[in-house]
């Protein structure tokens, strides 16, 4: 049994070698059973079955090779046997090999003509050259027909198997895309976290620093006060920055230790851009009313990304701080009058307002962000109530959809979008 497993390997890997094994083993078949006309009926051996069988075999030897051409020679071959002998054979073997070769490598409409002509040209010749009963010559067209209907199985079932394979890598590529899907979106996440949380407390503690170095000799008071609010801005990053290390590393539970920032927080957030020197004029006792946790957030993060940008871009500027709800949505606005002090401004790259209309876009929200009045910079947002409405901002009607500009540093933002609102 295992040198018959390791002969249909070999053959596997040498298919001509395959071919012309089973095309001598249907030559042996002919020249043991020449055939007859009616069963138990043989005719002799002779040397017209002799070289009808050779042919047929050295055809269906290169049946991979020229399907079409082996199946005409194997059926012009069984033609022959039949008008010469007048008797029935098994020479028709070849024919059925080779309308399986056809049926397993040609089209569908290629391999239907080719098949039933090969069968009818069959029947018909052993039809006016055999006679006999009907079914009889009716069972050598359907052994060339049943040798077709066995190709198209196997061709079905090889397309089935190779579909199910090409199933398999698809569902495979795509589990590996929505695994890197999801490593960039969480990447992203930690980003705006990291610059969300972190980001505004060291802005101040910069500030603060450039402040106490101004003021050591001259105020020693002032500068005390300023390194003050430095060790405590540095605490809070340090606590920061351990609660966000302790959640990544956190197996069991994606959700985070701490509840998120909400709008009940935005007055203690003023307050703290206010110790900075930052002069904000906000109604803490506005009520906008109860918001979906996912709408506080993004409010409180607009509010926190441009008082930074005041702070950093715009020294000595007053900010305005307006949080309404209306019908259409949550409408988060803040406005600067632009710097007044010679203190220059900070650089930037502009990531706070990519995140900023990051956090805009991801809840269905509008987010319009530039110039608002002599120097002054306005970021104005509206978030809707329910997720998939979008707020519609009056203010945008008329802008110039080519006034994307990069402003310079001083000038109230970075990275912005004219159109802005006052």
């Amino acid at each position: 049994m295992e040198r018959v497993i390791r002969f249909c390997r070999a053959c596997g890997r040498h298919p001509l070698a395959l071919d012309l094994a089973l095309a001598v083993a249907i030559l042996l078949i002919n020249l043991l059973v020449p055939g007859g006309k009616h069963v138990g009926e043989r005719i002799q051996l002779n040397g017209t079955v002799v070289v009808l069988a050779v042919i047929g075999t050295v055809a269906l030897t290169f049946r991979r090779l020229a399907p079409i051409a082996v199946l005409v020679v194997t059926t012009f071959v069984a033609i022959a046997f039949v008008v010469a002998e007048q008797a029935k054979s098994p020479i028709v073997l070849y024919v059925g090999v080779a309308a399986y070769t056809v049926v397993m490598t040609k089209d569908r409409l290629t391999r239907c003509v080719a098949v039933i002509a090969a069968a009818a040209l069959t029947l018909i010749v052993e039809a006016l050259f055999v006679g006999g009963d009907v079914l009889d010559n009716l069972g050598l067209v359907f052994f060339v027909l049943f040798s077709g209907a066995i190709g198209e199985a196997v061709r079905n079932r090889r397309a089935y198997l190779l579909e199910l394979e090409e199933r398999a890598l698809r569902a495979e590529r795509s589990r590996d895309e929505e695994a890197q899907r999801r490593v960039i979106e969480e990447r992203l996440r930690i980003a705006h976290e990291l610059h969300d949380v972190i980001a505004h407390h060291i802005a101040l503690m910069n500030v603060q620093a450039g402040v106490a170095a101004h003021v050591l000799r001259t105020q020693p008071d002032e500068a005390e006060r300023a390194l003050a609010l430095v060790r405590s801005g540095g605490r809070t990053v340090l606590q920061e920055l351990t609660v966000l290390l302790g959640v990544l590393r956190r197996s069991g539970s994606p959700l985070p230790t701490a509840p998120a920032p909400s709008l009940n927080e935005l007055d203690a957030l003023v307050r703290s851009f206010v110790a900075a020197g930052v002069r904000v004029e906000y109604d803490p006792r506005a009520v906008v009313g109860a918001l979906p946790d996912v709408l506080e957030l993004t409010a409180y993060r607009i509010v926190q990304e441009s008082l930074t940008n005041v702070l950093k871009h715009a020294p000595g500027a007053t900010a305005r701080v307006r949080v309404t709800r209306a019908a259409d949505g949550l409408t988060v606005e803040v406005t600067d009058t632009g710097p007044s002090l010679a203190a220059p401004a900070q650089p930037g790259g502009g990531h706070g307002l990519i995140g900023m209309r990051e956090r805009v876009t991801a809840v269905g929200g509008t987010l319009h962000t530039g110039p608002c009045g002599p120097g002054g910079f306005a970021v104005h947002a509206v978030l809707p109530l329910e997720t998939g409405v979008v707020g519609d901002d009056p203010g945008t009607a008329g802008r110039r959809p080519d006034a994307d500009q990069e402003r310079l540093p001083g000038a109230g933002g970075i990275g912005t979008r004219s159109g802005g609102r006052c």
